[in-house]
């Protein structure tokens, strides 16, 4: 077994790095990603099945793109963002409420391994590209367990490495290399984009965290490649 180099993801840590590059945050994702990040997005509220009438919460909600693409199309009635960075929080109340979305949409400080809601008081949840940026991802599964209702559905999106050799070896070249270059260029923060790649090598894999999930209290569990496996989307039904 290879040893991996675990990164340093003390809340306070974490909180602060993030608030530093808060401002290019946006734009790198849609430079780095080449504006795909938004089908990935798009992909997991759909997988949710929503109506319209749901409450949604949404963890790590960042700059709240996901949030926002909850009400999409009307596919929530109410979302909830959590996070713990400040000025991500701040940037994503200007885009929600340029949207006109300030009545539907809540953000929330807050950290993923205590949320700050009720049990059983949300319909569905998501995280998209936050669950390993979390010091105890297995908390902040059973935590989004006990906010959900039972059989509330649970869509998480997290990097992954692809399976096929050739794309693999491109791949991490890319994420090793051109990512925290370019990241380093755009943001100005020498350490962000090089703990990306350290934090996607340090997360477990597919069926590792398949586990964890069921062990929160979620079953009918499933991980599906997206980008020829560069991205898995988790989706899972609370017991």
């Amino acid at each position: 077994m290879v040893a991996v180099d675990v990164p340093d993801k003390s809340p306070d840590l974490i909180a602060s790095m993030f608030d530093a590059i808060a401002p290019q945050y946006d734009l790198l994702n849609h430079v780095l990603t080449a504006g795909i990040d938004r089908r990935w997005r798009a992909t997991a509220i759909r997988s949710l099945g929503l109506t319209g009438r749901e409450v949604l919460l949404d963890v790590c909600t960042g700059t709240a793109d996901v949030a926002l693409e909850g009400r999409t199309a009307g596919a929530a009635g109410r979302v909830v963002g959590v996070d713990f960075a400040g000025a991500m929080l701040a940037l994503g109340r200007d885009k929600v409420n340029r949207a006109g979305e300030g009545r539907h949409i809540a953000l929330i400080r807050g950290d993923a391994t205590r949320l700050p809601v009720r049990c059983a008081s949300v319909d569905a949840a998501t995280v998209a590209f936050g669950i390993r940026n979390v010091e105890q991802p297995n908390d902040a599964c059973a935590e989004m367990a006990r906010a959900l209702k039972p059989g509330g559905r649970l869509a998480i999106l997290e990097f992954g490495v692809p399976r096929v050799p050739g794309i693999r070896t491109l791949y991490r070249w890319y994420f090793t290399r051109l990512l925290p270059l370019v990241g380093r260029m755009i943001s100005r923060h020498t350490g962000a984009y090089s703990y990306l790649p350290a934090s996607v090598r340090a997360f477990p894999p597919p069926e590792e965290f398949m586990a964890t999930l069921r062990a929160a209290g979620f079953y009918d569990v499933h991980a599906v490649p997206l980008t020829l496996g560069i991205v898995y989307l988790y989706t899972a039904t609370r017991a």
